[in-house]
């Protein structure tokens, strides 16, 4: 008897040992690669990340759902810069422990945020400012960050030309600004108001016998020869920048003179594309159109058609129905004036009509 007791005493302990050891599994080991750590990118003197932020989206709502806390096994470098080791200590609800890998890389941080969606701003008498509308701030360190804009000085009471200043700042202070102009008008304009306009100057000006590249000259001449250059205008409604830029004030920018032949272009039901160069946020853009010169039934053939008066661009009739390979010359003179994103459009013929 005394035998049987001690080989029953010697199977219980180690069915005990056996059920600890499967006690004390890891956390999470049934999955290891669930919970595979991130690298964090983190600026000197910056917000310092939580334990938790060195874990994937996945890995976090996992943790969260079994119960397992993430902390740092010791603290992290965050104030030198350079790449750091970081060890995480997962623990779950049982007290099992398990130890993650992963690193900090700490970087001196001298690049301000950049604001995204600022853009000309535009109000009837009366009307409110719609000021935030599609606009953020990202930095190339903290990602989204706050900013601000200061109106203050509109008066939306009053017609006139205002500015408004936009302002985002990250932890490590570095700021960046954009002011942009803020128009106030008295009343909106139609397009039944531009073609009353419009209608009476198109019949003087072109002939219904002219092939579609003669009306595109007569427009583009007529454009540059009754718009003086200015570098203001209403960017937020072709209607209303043709409308002041021919019958108004008689002169605009880029955007006056693309929306004054836009506008003739439609009326004379000439089909057009809208391009607008491809510019950093915060930067001047250019705009310009591209016109199909095909008759009904024939294949189309578009050229660009650029109607601003710029050095070179635009002067002394050239810009007037150019080909891809004339706007990249240009380009090469005056780097960047006629990017775009050239798979959105349709590629022009080779042959030169313009000189």
């Amino acid at each position: 008897m005394a035998i049987e007791k001690r080989l029953l005493f010697v199977l219980l302990l180690c069915l005990l040992l056996l059920f600890c050891a499967c006690e004390k599994e890891n956390p999470s080991s049934d999955a290891d690669t669930d919970l595979a750590p991130v690298d964090l990118r983190v600026a000197l003197g910056g917000e310092h990340p939580e334990a938790e932020d060195f874990l994937s989206d996945d890995a976090r709502a996992r943790c969260q759902q079994e119960g397992v806390t993430a902390e740092f096994a010791a603290a992290p470098d965050f104030e030198t810069v350079g790449a750091h080791k970081v060890t995480l200590l997962l623990r779950d609800s049982k007290g099992n422990e398990r130890e993650l890998s992963t690193r900090v890389v700490v970087v001196e941080d001298t690049t301000p945020p950049t604001l995204v969606g600022v853009k000309e701003i535009s109000a009837l008498v009366g009307e409110g400012l719609i000021l935030r509308a599609g606009v953020s701030a990202v930095d190339d360190c903290f990602g989204a960050v706050e900013w601000t804009v200061d109106a203050s000085a509109v008066n939306t009471g009053q017609e006139g030309l205002y500015s408004a200043t936009y302002r985002a700042i990250d932890a490590s202070g570095n700021v960046t600004e954009q002011t942009v102009y803020v128009h106030v008008w008295a009343e909106k304009i139609t397009e039944s108001q531009l073609w009353d306009k419009l209608d009476p100057m198109l019949d003087e000006l072109i002939d219904d016998n002219e092939t579609i590249e003669e009306k595109c000259r007569a427009i583009h001449a007529y454009v540059q020869g009754s718009i003086g250059y200015f570098p203001i205008s209403d960017k937020t409604d072709p209607v209303r920048a043709a409308y002041q830029a021919l019958f108004v004030k008689g002169r605009g920018d880029c955007y006056s003179y693309f929306s004054a032949a836009m506008m003739m272009l439609r009326r004379c039901g000439i089909e057009y594309l809208e391009i607008e160069r491809t510019h950093e946020p915060g930067k001047e853009t250019h705009f310009w159109l591209m016109v199909n010169l095909a008759s009904e039934g024939e294949a189309a053939r578009w050229y660009h058609f650029d109607p601003t008066l710029v050095d070179g661009g635009g002067a002394a009739g050239k810009g007037c129905l150019f080909t891809d390979a004339q706007l990249d010359d240009y380009n090469a003179v005056d780097p960047g004036f006629y990017d775009y994103n050239k798979a959105d459009y349709p590629s022009t013929p080779t042959d030169i009509i313009t000189q």
